[in-house]
């Protein structure tokens, strides 16, 4: 018990020292830049969320296809697939058994689809005209629309959490299924290797039993399998995988980060990056940073578990012709081999407390690399990398709202949120949700944003980026160099009064001035406020709003309060008249 203690004391301590720990983001965006497509109250159950090359975003759930073009459509267009048109015995398209159950990206724009039902499945390519071609059937097999799919050339790959990777293609040549491990699996991310790596990489979690039998541990892996493996011969592993073998992500020691969450990639010129979301039982979410080069590196040239591996024939060596494998190598890859040594991230983790993030998405602008990150409660953070910073949090849905899924246009820096009943496109260049000072813009340490002439722009060709130079020539004067306009408020004799603040950043420190005194302000939904609970000639003067961040003041709101004179004290008719008698003047007789 004391140990336990102990250890769990030694983690809260890590955690706390950490120099990669933040908590809030610095701005909350709740319209700036938001744009929403609704299904209106009809329709519930979105489940995936797909894009292409050709601006077309496609919105799947059970029988129904949308699409959105984000430049044009107001609201998701129902896409009719008439999966049954040349079926006569199903004439009437409400009683067509297919459902959707894949949905991946295609060449040229076009969207890879299949439909599954009475135990068959027909899939097609779908064109930004909504024209179907290239249609043909997939017997046996029924993919899962949760689940991840990856389309190479002419093969597809998919995932199912019972069994694992299959490849099928129109042909039907060399169709592979995979081999029951008897263990609950989540598959997460399907990635082709990049440039001559003729091989392909599952990431999965994968759930055992503790060694007392009370308790399940998550497991996060990854498998790599040859892209020409045609199966094994007739009498061992035919139509099933030869050169799959497996490997385990390592995240953080001491924290337990087990538990695979999401998976993300990050195209570079030479290698691929992986993002892997993880979570832990202490309530901590971390982003752990793989390369491919390292993960190829480990299947190539760590020994195995088991240990006892052919003489003649390295598992997961790619061969011409799969079939010919000698019955050693056959039987020693159905125990699923995996490698003694695990795959370990670039760097330290990145750790974020208090936080369950649940989709991750990855974009790099101006040699920064920018994670977006979407919470339990329907809102979505935008974190730099390094040094880690929340610079925004996202609220495109009502708080306790599920996110079903995220979706990065990286060509026109976009991101989509679906939900439940509603698909909402975040700008992730509009800058002005920073204000429009030059100091507020740079704090933002926003990559897609500079200072620019008067306002916060898209950086695509540069600006001020540093807010050191806002003083400088280059840098057009902002309101900050001369102060905030001072408003002049006028309150009535003993009525209560506040001052109001607006709070741009959180990660400021506000207060207000009047002379040479400084009270803390008191914080709430709308602001900082300065309350007064009864106004006299003691409250009349300036007060100025002032915030702090990093070493940078300015000047917020600046306000001039002075008592009415609507409220001076009112004559009655007789005084009014022996006002008018004094001051008439005296006469002499």
């Amino acid at each position: 018990m004391v140990w336990t203690c102990f250890c769990v004391l030694s983690i809260w301590m890590s955690c706390v020292c950490s120099t990669k720990l933040h908590y809030d983001a610095r701005v909350t965006v709740k319209n700036e830049g938001i744009t929403r497509f609704s299904f209106g109250n009809h329709y519930s159950g979105l489940v995936k969320l797909v894009g292409s090359s050709g601006s077309i975003i496609w919105l799947g759930r059970n029988k129904t296809l949308y699409s959105i073009k984000p430049a044009q459509d107001f609201k998701p267009k129902l896409v009719n697939l008439n999966l049954c048109k040349d079926e006569s015995e199903y004439s009437d398209n409400s009683k067509c058994p297919y459902r959707l159950s894949l949905l991946s990206p295609g060449a040229d724009g076009n969207l890879f689809f299949c439909g599954s039902g009475n135990e068959n499945t027909k899939c097609c390519y779908l064109t930004s005209s909504y024209s179907l071609t290239d249609c043909f059937e997939l017997e046996n097999y029924e993919p899962d629309i949760n689940e991840p799919s990856l389309l190479v050339d002419n093969m597809l790959y998919f995932t199912t959490s019972k069994m694992g990777l299959y490849r099928v293609n129109k042909d039907k040549n060399y169709n592979i299924w995979s081999q029951s491990t008897q263990t609950e699996q989540k598959y997460l991310k399907l990635i082709a290797g990049k440039g001559h790596n003729d091989k392909v990489y599952s990431f999965f979690a994968e759930k055992h039993k503790s060694k007392d039998g009370e308790s399940d541990q998550w497991i996060a892996r990854v498998s790599q399998s040859c892209k020409n493996d045609r199966g094994g011969p007739k009498a061992q592993l035919q139509n099933s995988w030869t050169s799959m073998i497996y490997a385990r992500l390592f995240c953080r020691r001491g924290d337990d980060f087990s538990q695979l969450i999401d998976v993300a990639t990050l195209h570079t010129d030479n290698d691929i990056k992986i993002y892997a979301l993880f979570r832990n039982y202490w309530n901590m979410s971390a982003v752990c940073v793989y390369n491919m080069t390292e993960i190829s590196g480990v299947f190539t040239s760590s020994e195995f578990n088991p240990t006892n591996v052919p003489a003649n024939h390295r598992p997961g060596t790619c061969v011409n012709d799969s079939t010919s494998l000698g019955p050693d190598v056959l039987k020693y890859m159905l125990v699923r081999p995996e490698m003694k040594d695990w795959v370990m991230p670039e760097n330290e983790p990145l750790l974020f407390r208090h936080r369950h993030y649940t989709h991750i998405q990855v974009d790099r602008e101006h040699d920064a690399t920018v994670l977006l990150l979407s919470l339990e409660s329907g809102g979505v953070h935008k974190v730099l990398e390094k040094p880690v910073f929340v610079i925004a949090e996202y609220l495109p849905f009502p708080h306790g709202t599920h996110i079903t899924g995220m979706l990065l246009d990286t060509s026109e820096k976009r991101l989509f949120v679906s939900s439940s009943n509603e698909v909402v496109q975040i700008d992730l260049s509009a800058c002005s949700v920073y204000g429009d000072e030059c100091t507020e813009c740079l704090l933002s340490r926003d990559p897609y944003c500079a200072w620019d002439d008067f306002y916060c722009k898209f950086a695509a060709k540069g600006g001020v980026k540093d807010p050191h130079d806002c003083k400088m020539p280059l840098a057009e004067p902002s309101k900050t160099e001369f102060g905030a306009e001072t408003s002049v408020v006028r309150v009535p004799a003993s009525s209560r009064h506040f001052l109001l603040c607006p709070m741009t950043s959180h990660h400021a420190l506000y207060g207000w001035h009047r002379g040479n005194t400084r009270e803390e302000c008191v914080r709430s939904d709308q602001g900082c406020l300065y309350l007064i609970e009864s106004m006299n000639e003691t409250h009349e003067g300036s007060y100025t709003c002032v915030s702090s961040e990093n070493g940078y003041n300015r000047t917020v709101a600046q306000y001039e309060l002075r008592l009415s004179r609507s409220h001076a004290p009112r004559l009655t008719p007789v005084g009014l008249l022996l006002l008018l008698v004094m001051s008439l003047p005296v006469l002499d007789l």
